[in-house]
């Protein structure tokens, strides 16, 4: 079976639009909430919403290179970006996810 060319490039667009529309939502709810909440809960979703705008900037930058916009970094400079900026990412998201995490234990909110 032979698929168009241009078929893995809707595909991969298509889920990088499901990869950011729970980003979007976790950044305006944390934006939200940020005068409201207070204490480790607020600090916590205040880091997972600073990740997941820092990998939605990748994302951002990653489709603009495939579409041709070189910008000013070489090829080095534009790897560098890319694990620099996803590892701050993710360290942000897990940090954020211990520290709420932490307070659904103290609550707990996981037992069974």
């Amino acid at each position: 079976m032979n698929l168009p060319a241009n078929f893995y490039s809707t595909v991969f667009k298509v889920s990088y639009l499901v990869a950011l529309l729970p980003t979007l939502s976790v950044t305006i709810a944390a934006a939200l909430s940020i005068k409201h909440l207070g204490g480790t809960l607020g600090r916590g979703l205040k880091k997972i919403a600073a990740g997941s705008i820092v990998h939605t900037i990748v994302i951002a930058t990653f489709l603009l290179i495939e579409h041709g916009n070189r910008g000013l970094l070489s090829d080095l400079g534009v790897r560098l970006f890319f694990i620099a900026s996803g590892l701050l990412g993710s360290i942000l998201l897990i940090i954020g996810y211990i520290q709420i995490y932490k307070i659904a234990k103290k609550l707990k909110l996981f037992t069974i």
